[in-house]
């Protein structure tokens, strides 16, 4: 009982952390904040017990350290997506009980591609892909926090979208 109350907790913290990264201007300022909320998320899932998702947090905290460091030579070249679209799915594999299980793998990649993106509304826009997903499976566990989480997410990304409707779409040499 204390576990699943910790890791309530936990994906309460996990959420607030989320959804202020879809209000981040910069596509780095956006992955730390998405970092920040993935470590919280894993602990509230190893204490809710939801292996998938276990899996595929480790795999969310590797993708955007990777994807963090994209303008250095050894995170640049496009093969780290499919080799990251790879553990999204062996991590999913490794966690499969049920096959509510298989809507969060759905969701990853939504985000995995999402996360590459150069353009921070690209990523905002394939985040919606995403959420969803992560919603469903969340009222399946539940987890509160994580519930919370994806539908205020749609709503932060929306807003996100709307206030850098310009800017995130443009690459940075459109931008001047």
């Amino acid at each position: 009982m204390i576990e699943e109350f910790i890791g309530q907790i936990f994906s309460i913290i996990g959420m607030a952390l989320t959804v202020l990264s879809f209000q981040m201007k910069t596509k780095k300022q956006i992955l730390v904040m998405q970092t920040a909320g993935s470590a919280f998320f894993l602990g509230s899932y190893v204490l809710l017990g939801s292996w998938a998702a276990v899996c595929l947090n480790i795999v969310f905290l590797i993708r955007n350290a990777v994807f963090y460091f994209k303008d250095k030579k050894w995170a640049s070249h496009g093969a780290w997506l499919y080799f990251i679209l790879a553990l999204v799915i062996v991590a999913g594999a490794l966690g499969f009980k049920t096959y509510w299980d298989i809507i969060p793998i759905v969701g990853a990649i939504f985000g995995t591609v999402a996360a590459y993106m150069k353009r921070e509304n690209m990523f905002r826009l394939l985040k919606l892909g995403d959420s969803p997903c992560w919603l469903i499976y969340n009222i399946s566990i539940p987890s509160i926090g994580g519930i919370i989480c994806e539908i205020i997410n749609i709503a932060s990304i929306l807003i996100g979208l709307i206030r850098y409707r310009k800017d995130g779409f443009l690459t940075e040499k459109q931008r001047g």
